[in-house]
């Protein structure tokens, strides 16, 4: 009898070994918890390099803005109050409308102390005669605007206001 011959067996294969795993982020850098999206700093966009040895200096970064003084604040709300007092009375013109012409003219005002309209010039037209007479014919619908605060020098006081038309 013949005994049953075994074939001979070859060594297993090694199992392949795993990848080297990169740590969790967590454990790279941990996340700030007490930072607000605000307080995140902006990333800035690549600095070309200088191609020049004769360069104007670096300047530092401008100051942040701060509240306004106390008078700066009253002629800022003088402001306001006299846009609002000439969009109070406004009309777009009827035949500008049809046409859909739209625009912003910028005009150019003389008031005195008690806020009367001394005059008024076009500073910069809209393109479109039609709004721009009715900007310069604005202010005297508007009459008297409010008076200037005592901050504001001069007994002439010369503005230059936008008169937006748009739909």
């Amino acid at each position: 009898m013949t005994s049953p011959v075994e074939p001979a067996s070859e060594p297993e294969p090694a199992p392949p070994e795993p990848a080297p795993v990169d740590p969790p982020l967590s454990e790279v850098a941990p996340a700030p918890t007490d930072v607000a999206p605000g307080d995140l700093p902006i990333p800035q966009p690549p600095v070309p390099a200088a191609r020049s040895t004769s360069q104007a200096p670096v300047q530092p970064p401008a100051p942040p803005p701060t509240k306004p003084a106390p008078n700066d604040q009253q002629s800022a709300d003088w402001h306001a109050r006299v846009l609002g007092r000439l969009n109070a009375v406004k009309a777009y013109p009827a035949s500008a409308r049809a046409r859909r012409q739209q625009g912003v003219t910028m005009i150019r005002l003389v008031i005195d102390r008690g806020g009367k309209v001394l005059d008024v010039g076009l500073e910069r037209s809209s393109g479109f005669a039609l709004l721009d007479r009715e900007a310069l014919a604005l202010p005297g619908r508007a009459m008297p605007l409010p008076a200037p605060p005592d901050n504001v020098p001069g007994q002439r006081i010369e503005l230059v206001v936008p008169v937006e038309f748009y739909f």
